[in-house]
């Protein structure tokens, strides 16, 4: 990627001499860089982070977009529980936690200006709010009661203080944390008000789900890949974007926070509207339906299953009993039809 003097950051100016790197592996202090109360000149950007950021917010409006295209049934492909979606949705994820790391790292340089710093927690804490009120009447079953952005409100409080912490005393908590789900998990942690931890044995139906364990383990990983970015600060400093697509992915970078709060709406609304005007094709909508029915009722090497499942698809669309019910939703008459269809499959499915 092409790299010139001008672009996404600001000029340096006189603020480098703020911005001189600490001793490889050297904690950040911590303390207040304006007297009063009174908030300091912005620190200078540093493209690369910002181009990383933007980088992270686009692939997470694709995860999103699929996801809202698999609901409305407008795509096959499972983007909810796909084995390939899932590693990309958690690869997403991670990354914007290692970047909230960095960013905290970034932003104490010199030592941290509390007023901006308490602001920029409370503006992440009204996003976590706002989804979750919102999500709640979209459908309160699968409302979003700790999801990214209550992460990042909570770890960039609970990071504190390994940002003078020594390194090695940051990796081994960041181990121990990422570890922990797999060793520390009890019914204990099951109750509803503790679901947070992620350290209950169920979790409870949600459409976001980014719990402190083990998911703050990447912040504290990004505030070790923060001290090497401080480091070279200096030289980072200096790059600048020549390319026009990344000069626009740096700018979303630094407004991920408002493109996170407002895509997922605007997405959904598109992709509900496009549903309604244009359905989808019995053809993706049978592959959808048989993709669940796999991952629901068939075991590892059953090769009999995807027919049988094409099969109910076949004998139950376009009737009254499609999508299919449980038998306790269903009137005595539509119980007994059903039924027979599943026989009827089952029979004849191959051995």
């Amino acid at each position: 990627m092409p790299l010139r003097q001008g672009g996404c950051a600001r000029s340096l100016g006189n603020n480098m001499l703020r911005a001189v790197p600490p001793a490889e592996g050297a904690p950040i202090r911590l303390s207040v860089a304006a007297p009063s109360g009174e908030i300091s000149a912005p620190r200078p950007r540093l493209p690369a982070v910002d181009l990383a950021r933007g980088v992270a917010i686009v692939a997470m409006v694709v995860y999103h977009t699929a996801f809202d295209l698999y609901a409305e049934g407008l795509i096959a492909s499972d983007a909810e529980n796909g084995l390939v979606w899932k590693l990309f949705a958690r690869t997403v994820a991670t990354s914007f936690l290692v970047l909230v790391g960095i960013g905290l790292v970034l932003a104490s340089r010199g030592g941290i200006v509390w007023p901006r710093y308490w602001r920029r927690v409370a503006l992440v804490a009204v996003g976590a709010i706002l989804v979750s009120v919102a999500t709640w009447f979209f459908d309160s079953e699968t409302f979003v009661y700790f999801g990214i952005l209550h992460q990042i409100a909570v770890a960039s409080v609970l990071a504190l203080p390994f940002l003078v912490a020594p390194w090695w005393v940051v990796a081994a908590a960041a181990a121990v944390i990422i570890a922990a789900p797999w060793f520390a998990t009890s019914p204990a942690f099951g109750a509803p008000w503790l679901l947070w931890l992620g350290l209950g044995p169920d979790v409870r139906s949600t459409l976001d789900y980014v719990p402190l364990l083990p998911w703050f383990g990447a912040v504290l990983a990004g505030i070790l890949a923060g001290r090497v970015v401080v480091r070279y600060s200096a030289v980072m400093a200096k790059w600048r974007l020549a390319w026009p697509p990344a000069s626009w992915l740096c700018l979303a970078g630094r407004w991920s926070l408002v493109i996170y709060l407002v895509h997922q709406p605007l997405i959904f609304g598109a992709v509900h509207l496009y549903a309604t005007a244009f359905p989808p094709s019995v053809e993706t909508t049978r592959a959808r339906f048989v993709g669940q029915c796999e991952r629901a009722v068939c075991e590892a090497g059953d090769k009999s299953c995807a027919a049988y499942c094409g099969c109910v698809f076949d004998g139950l669309y376009g009737t009254d009993l499609y999508p299919p019910r449980r038998p306790s939703d269903l009137t005595e008459d539509q119980a007994s039809r059903q039924q027979a269809v599943l026989n009827a499959c089952r029979a004849a499915s191959p051995q």
